[in-house]
C-alpha cells in the first residue's frame, strides 16, 4: 500500500464504500439466502476480533512510546482504544448465541456494550483530533490505566446488573428502538466531524495520512447509519455493519497506527545516528572527558574519552572506578578539594595542575537532579605555550622567505 494517500485514491475508495452500501441495501433480500445464522457467530467473532486487536495494539503501543515521547494526544489516543478494546471484548462475549459469560448471553448486553464503545469512540476521536500537542512533564499513564479500569468496571456491571431496566435498543424481529437510533446518529454525526476535521488537516498540511484518517470514520459513520436499519442480529445488515467497522479500523490502523511508528522509526534512527557521530567526536577529542560520582566521603571517576589519556600514560582500567588516590596518589589532595567544592556549593570550577611537567586545565560542570548534585562532569585539556596555529603561521612565513 502507498505509504501516503492520493487524493484520487481517497475519493475512488469513498465511492467504492458508498456505491457498495447501496449495492448491499438494494440486494439485500438476495443476498441474505447466503447468510447462514448458525454460522454468523463466527463470522461476527473474526470480524470483530480484528478491531479488538487493533484497538489493543494502538494501546500498547502508545503505552510503549509515552515513555519517551511524553506526548499529550498519544495518550490519550492508548487509553481511548484500551477502553474501546474492552467494550468490544464484552459486546463480543454477550452477543447472542455466545456461551455463558457472567450472565447468559443476550441481545440487550452485546448492544448496550456496543453503543457505549462507539459513544465513547466517536467523542474522544474529535477531542484527540481538536487537541493541542505539547509533552507532559509528568507520567499519567498508571493513573489514566486507573481511571479506565474503574469506569470499565462501573460500566460492566450496570450492564450486567441492570440489564432487564436498562431501555431496550433492540427488538429481535421488528428492528431498533428510536433511542438505540438517536444514539446511533449522534456517534454518525460525531464520525461526520471527524472527517471534516482530517480533511482540513488535509488541506493544511497536504499529508495523505489524514486522508486515511478521513476515510477510516467515512466507514465508521457508513457502518453506524447501517446499525440503525437492521431487522436482526443476524441478518445481512448487521454484518454489513460490522464488516464496514473492520474496515474502518484497518484505516484507522494505517493513519494513525503506521504513521506513528514510521515517525518514530525516523526519530530514533536519528537520534542513534547523531549518539554515533557524538561518539566519535568524544574519542577523538584531544582531552579527557570524565564524570564523578560520590560514594561516602570518595570520589569515584569514569572516563567517557578522550585521546589526552594515552599521553599522560593511564588506561582506562586503570581509572574507572577509581579514587583519584588509587591513580593519582600524589595530586589526589590537591585536586579533591576543587571536586568538593563542587559538589557541595553547586559551582562550575576550571583549575590548572602540572603532571611530569605539563600543565593541564580542568574544568568541573556540577550535574542537577531534582536540585542535588547527582555528579560532576569533568574534562581535562593540556596547556601550550603558543597555538598549533602559530606554528603553522611561522611555517609558512618561513617557506615564504
Amino acid at each position: 500500500m502507498e505509504k501516503n494517500m492520493s487524493e484520487r485514491r481517497f475519493l475512488v475508495l469513498v465511492i467504492a464504500a458508498i456505491m457498495l452500501f447501496m449495492l448491499i441495501h438494494l440486494y439485500h433480500g438476495d443476498l441474505s439466502a447466503y447468510l447462514n445464522p448458525e454460522k454468523y457467530i463466527a463470522i461476527h467473532i473474526i470480524l470483530e476480533l480484528f478491531s479488538i486487536i487493533v484497538s489493543f495494539s494502538i494501546f500498547s503501543y502508545g503505552w510503549k512510546t509515552f515513555g519517551f515521547t511524553q506526548s499529550r494526544k498519544t495518550l490519550m489516543l492508548a487509553f481511548l482504544f484500551f477502553s474501546v478494546g474492552v467494550l468490544d471484548v464484552l459486546h463480543t462475549l454477550t452477543f447472542k448465541g455466545m456461551p455463558f459469560f457472567i450472565t447468559d448471553s443476550s441481545i440487550a448486553k452485546a448492544t448496550w456494550f456496543w453503543v457505549t464503545a462507539r459513544t465513547i469512540e466517536s467523542l474522544m476521536m474529535v477531542l484527540v483530533l481538536i487537541s493541542p500537542e505539547y509533552k507532559l512533564t509528568l507520567d499519567p499513564r498508571r493513573v489514566c490505566l486507573a481511571s479506565c479500569t474503574v469506569l470499565l468496571a462501573v460500566i460492566m456491571y450496570v450492564i450486567f446488573k441492570y440489564e432487564q431496566s436498562l431501555p431496550l435498543l433492540v427488538i429481535e424481529g421488528e428492528g431498533t428502538t428510536v433511542l438505540k437510533n438517536v444514539i446511533e446518529y449522534g456517534v454518525s454525526f460525531l464520525h461526520f466531524i471527524s472527517i471534516v476535521i482530517s480533511l482540513y488537516f488535509y488541506y493544511e498540511g497536504k499529508n495523505g495520512q489524514h486522508l486515511y484518517v478521513a476515510l477510516a470514520f467515512t466507514f465508521l459513520l457508513l457502518s453506524e447509519l447501517v446499525f440503525t436499519i437492521y431487522q436482526s442480529v443476524y441478518d445481512i445488515d448487521n454484518f454489513t455493519g460490522h464488516l464496514y467497522k473492520a474496515i474502518g479500523y484497518f484505516f484507522i490502523m494505517r493513519g494513525f497506527y503506521f504513521s506513528t511508528i514510521a515517525n518514530d522509526s525516523l526519530l530514533k534512527d536519528s537520534r542513534e545516528k547523531v549518539w554515533s557521530q557524538t561518539e566519535e567526536m568524544i574519542q577523538s577529542h584531544y582531552g579527557i572527558l570524565f564524570r564523578l560520582a560520590k560514594q561516602g566521603n570518595n570520589y569515584i571517576h569514569q572516563i567517557v574519552g578522550g585521546g589526552l589519556l594515552d599521553d599522560l600514560g593511564f588506561t582506562m582500567n586503570e581509572i574507572n572506578g577509581k579514587t583519584l588516590g588509587d591513580f593519582l596518589p600524589e595530586k589526589a589532595a590537591g585536586i579533591e578539594k576543587y571536586y568538593e567544592c563542587a559538589w557541595k556549593n553547586n559551582e562550575k570550577i576550571v583549575f590548572e595542575i602540572e603532571i611530569g611537567g605539563s600543565t593541564y586545565a580542568i574544568s568541573l560542570m556540577p550535574v542537577l537532579k531534582n536540585g542535588e548534585v547527582v555528579e560532576i562532569a569533568g574534562a581535562v585539556m593540556g596547556i601550550v605555550k603558543y597555538s598549533r596555529l602559530d606554528r603553522c603561521s611561522r611555517s609558512t612565513k618561513a617557506s615564504a622567505l
